[in-house]
Order: structure tokens, then sequence, then C-alpha cells
């Protein structure tokens, strides 16, 4: 019978990129949970050395209030010392899942870190309540066949609008995800019924999510292709083909600045324009397309034709000139042309 599951079993694993000053306050967040971590990692993608030192800095400063050694840091190769407290810097940004699987093989081959049963995924541009990671270690406690958990995502600048009950769906036809409850008040959030919210959840969204040990021992990391967005997508796919369904813990509130490392604000919430870069609009298509293609091949037809929408979307906004690009996204997605875009990508 399978061990319950507590906060001193679970490790934090971050990906940080160019944005200290939200990481230093998911850090502070973290460091008032009631219920302590077995460890915290930061995977640093190869940020800027200023935002680098300036989030190295702050951590120390931050465990040394509260009596602790600080963070050690190391690189990927190193052994890592029995500790709380790591901070592996990365060569080069490897993209939001190679940034996390660059933390979880550390911690799944390290002997120092055996006892840890489960990985909580959580975004630098978040601030997780004190109760956070023990709602859900208990929802998935409660659903002892359930892989993954993901947490009741508020907007940072809002916080009584969610942004998420723990995950999205995902529509075959073309790709398109929706935050479950997205929209609704945050009170809503805590008088939902889970298994219903469940009932309709492809995956949960990857800004804040629990994930057992076994379910990557079984299914694998993130995939590293999509380099940002859509991979938690993916993964909760390959998860739920596994035989592993994702759960949600009400209970787990988590605040969310969204678009913490890609500029991307306001987004989400109702009657607010989406602030997306160039990038951002690249990778959505690409990626969108490439997981039709992947795993829904037959209404790949269907995806393509739903970019018609997309490109009016562009017209309506003005931005006649980022139609080449959804053009030049899809062809790609198409094509599995996928990884880390380059300048003539997103020119």
């Amino acid at each position: 019978m399978e061990r319950q599951l507590t906060a001193a079993r679970c490790a934090v694993v971050l990906v940080h990129y160019n944005s200290a000053g939200d990481a230093l306050a998911c850090l502070r967040a973290l460091h008032g949970l009631r219920a302590r971590p077995a460890c915290v990692i930061i995977a640093d993608n190869a940020s800027r050395p200023a935002e680098r030192e300036a989030l190295l800095t702050g951590w120390r400063a931050l465990r040394r209030s509260g009596g602790c050694e600080p963070p050690a840091a190391l690189r990927p190769g190193q052994t890592p010392p029995a500790t709380d407290a790591l901070f592996l810097a990365l060569p080069e940004n490897s993209g939001f899942a190679g940034g996390n699987n660059a933390a979880l093989r550390l911690l799944l081959t390290a002997p120092a870190f055996d006892g840890i049963e489960a990985f909580w995924l959580l975004n630098t541009d978040t601030e997780p309540e004190p109760d956070a990671l023990e709602a859900l270690c208990e929802r998935l406690n409660a659903r002892p066949e359930a892989g993954l958990c993901g947490s009741s995502l508020c907007y940072a600048h809002a916080p009584d609008v969610a942004q998420a009950a723990g995950g999205c769906t995902l529509c075959p036809l073309t790709g398109r995800t929706t935050f479950l409850l997205g929209g609704s008040a945050r009170s809503q959030l805590l008088t939902a019924d889970p298994a219903a919210v469940e009932a309709r959840m492809a995956y949960p969204v990857g800004a804040s999510a629990l994930v057992r040990r076994r379910v990557l021992r079984t299914v694998g990391l993130l995939p590293e292709d999509y380099f940002l967005y859509y991979e938690d997508a993916a993964f909760g796919i390959e998860a739920r083909r596994a035989g592993f369904i994702p759960a949600w813990a009400p209970k787990s509130l988590v605040l969310h600045k969204e678009g913490g490392s890609t500029g991307a604000r306001g987004g989400g919430m109702p009657h607010q324009k989406t602030a997306r870069s160039r990038l951002m609009d690249y990778l959505a298509i690409r990626n969108r397309i490439y997981i039709i293609r992947r795993y829904y091949p037959c209404f790949l037809p269907a995806a393509l034709a739903s970019l018609a929408g997309v490109a009016l979307n562009r017209l309506r906004r003005g931005q006649f000139k980022r139609l080449p690009l959804v053009l030049r996204a899809a062809w790609h997605g198409l094509r599995g042309r996928m990884g880390r875009p380059d300048s003539r990508d997103i020119a």
C-alpha cells in the first residue's frame, strides 16, 4: 500500500528565467508554508548574470533570516549535497520543460532525495498560500488512482477572480484549451464539486501541479520539444494514457501573475485584452497544431481550419503583420519543426 503523501515527502521545483523579483516573492511565500517541503530546487535557465545574482543574493538573505543554511549552488553533473535548498545553474535556456527536467533528473537520481515521493512543479510568478502544498497532498491521498494534482489558481492582480480550477480542457478538434471555472469568483472554487471538475479536466495547469514520483517513472519527464506552452497538456495526455488521472485540490490556493518570464500580462480574464508577444503567438500556434498532429491526427484538418479564426482576430486587432507569423507557426507545427525558435521564426 502506498504511503500517505505529506509535505515533508515533496520537493518544490521552480524554473527561473530573468524574473528575480517574481522568483523571490514566490520563495517568500514558500517560506511561509505551514508544512515545509523536503527540498526547494531552482533551475536557472541561463538568466542574465545580474538576474541570477539578484535571485541568489535574495534567497540567501531569506534563508539567513529564517536561521537556515544558504542554498547549495551547483551545475548539471555535480553531485548535490543532502540539503533542503538547491540552485541549479543551467548553461542555456532549455525552455519550461527542459528546466523542470534538469531539476527532476537530479532529484530522481541523487540518493540524498530517495525519500521524495512527489514533485511540486511551481511557476516562479506564483505565490502559494500557506496551506497550498498540504491541500495538494490531501487530495492525492484521497484519490490514490490520481497521479497528478492541480491547484486553484487566482489572478495576482485580481485575487478574487479564478484563473483555473486546477486545470484545463483540451478540444481535440481545434487544439484550443480552456481554463476550468476560469473567470469565476474565488469563493466558487471552494464550493464547487471537485469530482465534477476533475471529470472534465484534460490536464493540470503547469503553473502549479503536484506529480507523483511513480508517474515520472512510468511516463517519463516532461516533453521538451514544445519549449514553452502545451507541454503540460502533452504530459497530461501521456499520464492519462498510462492510467493516471488528474485531480484538483480546491483548497490549494495559488496566486498567479501569469507571464513572469514571457512578459504576457492580463490574458485570460473576461473583457480584458491579452498582451501577446510575437514569441508567445508563434509558440501557442505552432504547439497547438503539433499537439493535435501528435495525439489526434484525424482532427488535424479541423485544427488547421480553426486558424482562420486566429487570423481574423489578428486583423481585428490591427496586427496585420502577424499574419505571416500565424502561417509560419502553423507550418512548423505541421512539419514537426519544434524546440527553441530562432529569430527568423518570430520575425
